[in-house]
């Protein structure tokens, strides 16, 4: 049975009102696949390089045929009235560079598949933490630039939830209800299906 890996912040993870996609891909999945993910919440871009090699080492399987990521919502995000998002642009662009190549480095063979982050409800955000969808927008234009080029396929999650009303998030914010949440795990089962059955 072929071995599927997802990481990513709490849109895959879930939230304490929000499953998450990631419980509902392994469920779709079982018995085709074996899907495995950390029991935490990757958030930013530096926590997910520096935690990754604790998370590999509890893999159950020897051998990762496909690894689906994300990160972006954290970094992306401004905190207590700073001016600069969490994580810079142009350190972002150079944390995935990095988290690919440890990736690599743990799985030569397998493919790499990069979601891209989903859009917020804006006006539910406050002054001390903000996320903007234009900032969003830009951050996964640079992901999509700086990762196509060394192979890894893009799943535009962005395009998937960005027709989606406040009613369709549990929180009326940032994470989604159980059955937006079944839409975007449509999306990362029909990725990882299509590049390990092509």
């Amino acid at each position: 049975m072929r071995t599927v890996f997802l990481i990513g912040d709490s849109i895959r993870y879930g939230s304490h009102n929000s499953p998450g996609y990631g419980s509902i891909v392994a469920r779709r999945l079982e018995g085709e696949y074996r899907v495995v993910q950390p029991d935490a919440n990757c958030e930013f871009t530096l926590y997910t390089l520096r935690h990754l090699r604790d998370w590999v080492k509890k893999l159950p399987a020897e051998k990762v045929d496909l690894v689906h990521w994300n990160n972006g919502l954290w970094d992306c995000a401004f905190v207590d009235g700073d001016s600069e998002p969490l994580v810079p642009p142009e350190v972002y662009a150079h944390t995935l560079v990095r988290i690919h190549r440890t990736l690599r480095s743990y799985f030569p063979e397998a493919k790499i598949v990069f979601a891209l982050t989903t859009p917020i409800v804006e006006a539910s955000y406050g002054p001390e933490f903000v996320r903007k969808n234009a900032v969003i927008r830009e951050y996964n234009r640079i992901a999509a630039e700086t990762l196509s080029p060394l192979g890894v396929i893009i799943n535009d999650l962005y395009a998937v939830a960005e027709s989606m009303t406040p009613d369709d998030y549990a929180d009326r914010k940032t994470h989604f209800n159980a059955a937006a949440d079944e839409l975007l795990a449509d999306a990362v089962v029909a990725a990882i299906r299509r590049e390990l059955e092509e």
